[in-house]
Parts: structure tokens; C-alpha cells; sequence
């Protein structure tokens, strides 16, 4: 889908909001530039400004919609953007309907979740580290709630988008038999714990070693309780491709608030390769200051290679709707594991405004 179209399923949006809604769209968005120095070569600096623009709007008691559309530069100093969402949502009854590009989460594990299989990773800012942001995708989601705590999720992604297109590497046709589709029976409440268990039928995010996306099934849940004012997770998933190995990964933690507003989240990550295992002890500790500032340190060490990471951050808040982030990366020694093989030692400014 072109330019053009994309614009003009926006202005349609937008128009259809004025005539139709019961109030005017919400818009809102945010401009965020962002800076890396990369320590390991002083003569490396990497930049991306990006700006999002959100349009949100009440078509009637059953039915909202809503966009996302980011537009950011590119290493060359161009322009790029991408329709990050773009859905129709309905709600009658019992079920909860969303037709269009979107962004689904699962997992209650702090920023690794094994079960979140549905949105591939975004790789256009990889070089920032380990890509944080996922690539919307075309999809019908269906929420049932047959009981008040009890809820099933079905999504349908029609064809195949995948984090990486490799030169050479041809996509799978985007036809029925490539679709992707997905299932997650969710439980809340239970014995003091919320409940999930999934399952997802697809493609790999990236072509395996033959140059082809291997098909896979994957099999996850979670459990996320507290006990003693402080919450608890375990969440795991096991991977089965149509060729090669097996695979699965498991992360299990807890996070603390303090009285004095100190924040405190260890996690330990397994992931298991046919080859290879990966172990990590992930810490993070959050404190405000002068109530609108934080201070931020994150940690994460690798059991089998005994490489060690650290990653300091200060927050400041300008004003109502800005701040300005200064932070860096450590790295005790170059790996070449499969999730420690893009970081690098750097420092980074970042401002964000919000509007």
C-alpha cells in the first residue's frame, strides 16, 4: 500500500470523525530527538528525530477508532514513517472486535516477554542498542469474556510482515495458507494470581539459515501475582519449527516500591538454543527525586560468558510535557550471544515533548 493511500485513509478518518462522532477526534502525539555517541568508535554519532501523531475518536456508544502515524529521519537525513496503528474497535456484549494494523502484547515479564510473538520487532532503529519498538501489523482480534475474570483472545494476521527483509530472501505469498493466527486464554483473580496460557501458529520473525522463514508453533503462559506488597511473574514459551531444533525460554521476577518511593525489579532469563543456553540476572532501580526527576540504574549480567552491563539514566522533567533524558550503555567485554551481539558502549541525550 502507497503513500497515497495510506494519506488518504487518514483523511478519511479524520472526516468521518467530524461528521460522525459523538465529539470531536482527540489528537495528541509527541516529538522525541534522540543522540548516540558511540564509545567504542569517538567518531561514530547516530541521530533520529521522531515524530508520532495520535488521532482518536468516538464514532458511538459501540464503536471508536484510532491511528498512530510515525514519521522519523533516516541515517541519510531522509524522511521515512510507517502507520504504526490504524483500527476500528467494536464492543457489544461480550465481545470486543478490532479490525486493522495494530499492537498486540502479551506477557507479564518486565521488557522480556517470551509470549509476544504477534508484532515483529522494528530493526530500522537497531542501531540504538537492542530495538525496543514493534512493527504494527494487519489483524483481526477478537476478545471474548464468557465470565467476568475469564477471557479469550483469537487474531488473525491475514499475511506475513517480518522484522528483517534480507536482499535475496523472497517473502512468502500473501495468501490464506500463510496466514498467522494466534490464541490466549487469559484467567484474573484466581487465588490472588492473573492466569494466561497461548498459543501461536506462524512464521519466524527472520530467515533461518536456508534463507526461508521457517514456519513455527509456540506454545506460552504466565502467572503474575503479589505477595507481600510485592508482585511476582513467571512467563515462558516453547518454540517448535517445522525445521531444526526446538527451542524455549522462561523469565521469572519480582518488583518492589519502597516507602521512600524506591523502585527495585530482579529478573533471571533462560533462553535455550539447540546449541547454546543463555542465562541473565536483570536488575533495575528507579528513585524520583524532587518528585518530578528520576534516577534510573540497569543491570544485567550473562551467567556463561560472565559478561556484565550496565545502564545509567537520569530523567528530567523540563516542564509540564517535556523532559530530557541522559544516559549510557556499559558492556564489560564484546559477545557474540545472540542478544548481546548489537550492544555497544554509548552515551545518549534524548528530549521528548509531549503535546
Amino acid at each position: 500500500m502507497n503513500r497515497t493511500i495510506y494519506f488518504l485513509l487518514l483523511g478519511l478518518f479524520i472526516s468521518s470523525g467530524n461528521i460522525e462522532a459523538q465529539s470531536s477526534p482527540e489528537i495528541g502525539g509527541e516529538i522525541n530527538t534522540r543522540l548516540n555517541f558511540d564509545l567504542d568508535n569517538s567518531e561514530e554519532i547516530w541521530s533520529r528525530t521522531t515524530f508520532k501523531l495520535k488521532l482518536d475518536s468516538q464514532v458511538n456508544d459501540n464503536a471508536c477508532a484510532y491511528a498512530n502515524l510515525k514519521m522519523f529521519t533516516t541515517e541519510t537525513s531522509q524522511f521515512g514513517w510507517k502507520l504504526s496503528e490504524a483500527y476500528v474497535d467494536y464492543y457489544v456484549d461480550k465481545f470486543d472486535l478490532r479490525v486493522g494494523v495494530q499492537q498486540i502484547s502479551w506477557g507479564t515479564a518486565y521488557s522480556i516477554n517470551p509470549t509476544n510473538n504477534i508484532n515483529p520487532f522494528d530493526l530500522s532503529e537497531q542501531e540504538t542498542f537492542i530495538p525496543e519498538e514493534r512493527l504494527g501489523v494487519t489483524a483481526i482480534r477478537i476478545k471474548y469474556f464468557p465470565l467476568a475474570n475469564l477471557a479469550l483472545t483469537c487474531v488473525l494476521i491475514p499475511y506475513f510482515v517480518p522484522a528483517l527483509e534480507v536482499p535475496g530472501v523472497v517473502l512468502p505469498e500473501k495468501k490464506l495458507g500463510n496466514s498467522e493466527y494466534a490464541f490466549k486464554l487469559m484467567a484474573q483473580s484466581i487465588i490472588g494470581c492473573d492466569f494466561s496460557v497461548s498459543y501461536f501458529k506462524g512464521k519466524e520473525d527472520y530467515p533461518w539459515i536456508n534463507g526461508q522463514y521457517r514456519d513455527v508453533k509456540i506454545y506460552g503462559g504466565d502467572v503474575i501475582g503479589t505477595i507481600w506488597e510485592m508482585a511476582l511473574w513467571i512467563e515462558g514459551a516453547y518454540t517448535m519449527p517445522d525445521i531444526g531444533d526446538s527451542s524455549f525460554q522462561i523469565a521469572a521476577g519480582g518488583e518492589y516500591t519502597s516507602g521512600n518511593d524506591l523502585y527495585c525489579m530482579g529478573q533471571f532469563y533462560h533462553i535455550n538454543y539447540p546449541n547454546a543456553n543463555e542465562n541473565y540476572l536483570i536488575a533495575v532501580l528507579r528513585y524520583p527525586f524532587m518528585d518530578i526527576h528520576t534516577l534510573q540504574l540497569g543491570m544485567a549480567y550473562e551467567t556463561e560468558s560472565e559478561v556484565f552491563i550496565v545502564f545509567p539514566e537520569i530523567n528530567i522533567s523540563l516542564a509540564d510535557a517535556t523532559s530530557l533524558k541522559i544516559g549510557g550503555i556499559y558492556i564489560s567485554e564484546q559477545a557474540g550471544g545472540s542478544l548481546l551481539s548489537q550492544i555497544k558502549n554509548m552515551a545518549l541525550i534524548e528530549l521528548e515533548y509531549y503535546f
